[in-house]
């Protein structure tokens, strides 16, 4: 039998065309589920209260915080497991190498049920005790609590095999099983209150305001519950289809052997010490990330709840749609193009970050200038005439300011979690203590004292970000200089924007003094025309940085046929 050769390790341009191509696949997911979720939503906030927005983002919050501490540091962790061989492929499912790499990596990931399982039932129980008794007398309340934790459990059963498919850069499966179990459950949230409105499967007679909020929350959870089990039974399939005939590894916790019965292991060592350390950093970032969560549960009201869970849906669409993607696929690029610290790969890593940075400015930009001015004539028929009288339309103008501070701080945090070793990632942590201090004590002061409700929260927010952002800022341009030399600079090529700077002044002032606050279409389409001429603008300065880009692509096309 002919035995088949061993493939070289993907080269750092390969790894990046893979990357680009994820990040594609990412963001056509994420349109693809978004959109559902858009209609989908705008149908439900037309039958919906703020106060039951409000209860459905305090759960959702609570899935995401369990979630988040289960798994979140085993995925930056798997992304550093090396090879054995760091110069042979671990693109060859059948090897010996690979296989020790992807059961090394499902190891890890059985941790998240182990860390999962006791934090959700501590923490739903503990937060069941306070919730308002208003709440918990509504019908339904408590099987739905159940089915929330249900939903996190079955979950956290599909972590070993993203684990597998994120270390291979499957991105093409992950976006569409994702959508497809986002599309489930959002189908069955809809289907579950339309069948309670045309009483399908629920008493006709009884159709009070608490019957209703009950139903509503119950639809939520079967919502979860639906999402979590798709998202099992997507990733179970394939694993049957692809995985299980080549018994590649096994959903087993499984020793690895190295030869050495003394030396084989369940977990790799350092990565084991590197879990530790960004899992101590989490914790941090977590509190900061959603925080203003936390702030408004504490602070503020119910019905202040839904008015900031619509703005986060709704005014953080693009972060989620084009940011968040973006983000994603860079972590994963530079985890794995700097698993091998080679000098190429370390430049072609500042390369790329330095045009994904460059893009931010560009898009920040227009954020800036048109967000504000048009985002309340645009939300305006997309909620219904219970929350016309909330502040919505005026708070959504504040929230266009955080974006940009949100979009930047995430590539920024993304390059430093992927270079930086153990100890600079625990000093890190320490310092987002203090930030975390910085964060509650403006949040209080703002919403408290000055009587800000959520435009202080949006504020406590920008405030955190900066701070953050100019720490790993600070990282970055030092890691820059120690590549290449003293003298250099990251930022030194963000110094040629004066032009732009001034344009977008002079357009900014005609936007704002001569059309104002968009009330009618007229005004909106000239806002589009604005839109149109600076982006043009900024398309011809860069025309050469673009040509390049799609030469690379051709190039690489051509050598792929």
């Amino acid at each position: 039998m002919e035995k088949k050769p061993r493939l070289k390790v993907s080269s750092g341009d390969q790894i990046l065309e893979k990357s680009t191509k994820g990040a594609t696949f990412l963001m056509m997911g994420q349109l693809f589920t978004k959109l559902i979720t858009f209609v989908l939503n705008n149908v439900l906030v037309r039958f919906l209260s703020p106060r039951i927005f409000g209860i459905t983002a305090f759960l959702d919050f609570i899935v995401g915080t369990v979630l988040f501490f289960s798994r979140e540091a085993i995925r930056l962790s798997t992304l550093r497991i090396k090879d054995h061989d760091d110069e042979e492929s671990i693109s060859s499912e059948d090897s010996k190498g690979r296989s020790d790499v992807l059961q090394t990596a499902v190891n890890f990931a059985h941790i998240s049920m182990r860390i999962g399982v006791p934090l959700s039932i501590v923490l739903i129980t503990w937060q069941y005790r306070n919730i308002s008794n208003y709440f918990i007398g509504l019908p339904y309340f408590t099987w739905s609590i159940f089915l929330i934790w249900l939903s996190i459990i079955v979950e956290l059963l599909s972590e070993p095999l993203f684990i597998v498919n994120q270390f291979m850069l499957n991105y093409g499966k992950r976006s569409q099983f994702e959508s497809i179990s986002v599309t489930v459950g959002c189908l069955l949230n809809c289907a579950v209150i339309l069948a309670f409105e045309k009483s399908w499967f629920f008493s006709a007679s009884d159709k009070s305001e608490s019957s209703r909020e009950g139903v509503a929350i119950l639809a939520f959870a079967l919502g979860k519950l639906g999402h979590s089990a798709t998202l099992l039974l997507c990733y179970y399939s394939d694993y049957l289809r692809t995985f299980a005939p080549k018994k590649t590894f096994s959903l087993r916790l499984t020793k690895i052997s190295t030869g050495n019965s003394k030396r084989d292991y369940y977990f790799q060592h350092d990565i084991s010490e590197h879990f530790k350390k960004v899992y101590f950093q989490l914790c941090f970032k977590h509190l900061l990330t959603e925080g203003d969560k936390l702030i408004i549960n504490s602070l503020c009201t119910v019905e202040e709840q839904g008015i900031y869970s619509l703005l986060s849906n709704y005014g953080s669409l693009i972060t989620r749609l084009l940011f968040a993607p973006i983000e994603e696929s860079l972590r994963l690029f530079l985890a794995r193009l700097l698993a091998n610290e080679r000098t190429k790969n370390l430049k072609l890593s500042m390369e790329v970050l330095l045009n994904i940075t460059r893009f931010y400015i560009y898009l920040s930009l227009l954020i800036l200038i048109f967000g504000p001015i048009n985002s309340s004539f645009l939300l305006q028929f997309l909620i219904g005439s219970k929350w016309s009288t909330t502040s919505v339309l005026d708070t959504i103008r504040v929230y266009c300011f955080y974006l940009p501070f949100l979009a930047m701080n995430g590539i920024f945090e993304a390059f430093f979690q992927s270079v930086a070793s153990g100890d600079q990632i625990l000093n890190h942590s320490y310092l987002m203590m203090v930030f975390s201090g910085v964060f509650l004590a403006s949040s209080w002061l703002l919403i408290e004292h000055f009587d800000l409700s959520i435009n202080g929260l949006i504020f406590s927010n920008i405030i955190n970000m900066t701070l953050r952002l100019t720490y790993c800022a600070r990282f970055i341009n030092k890691f820059y200089k120690d590549l290449f030399t003293e003298s250099s600079s990251f930022f030194f090529s963000f110094r040629n924007f004066k032009g732009l700077t001034v344009l977008s002044t002079v357009v900014w002032i005609v936007d704002w003094w001569v059309i104002g606050f968009v009330k009618n279409f007229h005004q909106f389409f000239l806002n589009v025309a604005l839109a149109a001429f600076l982006l043009s603008v900024i398309l011809v300065k860069e025309r050469k940085s673009l040509k390049e880009l799609f030469g690379k692509n051709r190039m690489s096309n051509t050598k792929n046929v």
